[in-house]
């Protein structure tokens, strides 16, 4: 089990650092300052790991007595905010960090429900809940509106991504010529999931998403982001 806590740890820094940038990103484009969107990108992705471990009966004490998981929010939280100066490829910028995200900490959630014991529908909401908590609070302090419920291929790819990454841990098989065995299986589950999640996310999301929120990018701020600038 140390070495799947080794990765998940690993995807859990990666997931954390993904989401912080994504809101970070969203909040510089949305007309925000600096300093405003990278705390708005550490609240962000703070949220997920946090519930997800509330939820699973922790504390998450020990998530933010790590100081590579709080290193890596801080981390995105500035990139995301510094990358979205880049206007032209801002808004793709911002989609492929939010889509990598999501699927990330969706699969992740899910595996860890699974590690503690739930049941395959437990497992599911819970991965689904961190998976979209931080991208429903981004998108409720900027004044947005949630993708969750918005788009109809982002939450519904995130739940595939968590049932694909479900069914194959409860395989009671694996394929034949597969050397993997205890945390590689783990491993290579998450990593299977999250591709499923994102393609469909590439296949169905990207193509709406850039053209329709380019001109909304480029508004004026709205008054609820004020809070954190």
């Amino acid at each position: 089990m140390s070495g799947f806590f080794f990765w998940f740890g690993s995807f859990d820094l990666a997931a954390s650092f993904l989401l912080a940038a994504a809101a970070s990103c969203r909040g510089r484009l949305f007309g925000g300052h600096v300093s405003g969107a990278a705390v708005l990108g550490c609240l962000c992705g703070l949220a997920g790991p946090l519930l997800r471990e509330c939820l699973g009966g922790g504390s998450g004490a020990e998530l933010l007595a790590s100081g590579a998981f709080v290193g890596a929010v801080v981390a995105g939280a500035l990139a995301g905010a510094v990358l979205a100066g880049l206007r032209r490829q801002g808004a793709g910028l911002f989609f492929w960090l939010d889509s990598l995200g999501l699927a990330l900490a969706a699969c992740l959630g899910a595996m860890r429900g699974l590690t503690l014991g739930l049941g395959a529908a437990g497992a599911l909401v819970l991965g689904l809940l961190a998976g979209l908590a931080p991208g429903l609070l981004r998108d409720m302090a900027l004044g947005d509106t949630a993708r969750a419920v918005e788009e109809s291929w982002y939450a519904t790819a995130a739940a595939l991504g968590g049932m694909l990454t479900i069914g194959l841990a409860r395989l009671p098989w694996r394929p034949s010529g597969w050397a993997l065995s205890g945390a590689q299986w783990e491993y290579a589950c998450i990593a299977c999931g999250v591709l499923l999640a994102t393609a469909l996310r590439f296949w169905r999301g990207r193509r709406n998403q850039i053209g329709k929120h380019t001109s909304e990018l480029q508004s004026p701020v709205p008054i609820s982001y004020a809070v954190f600038c």
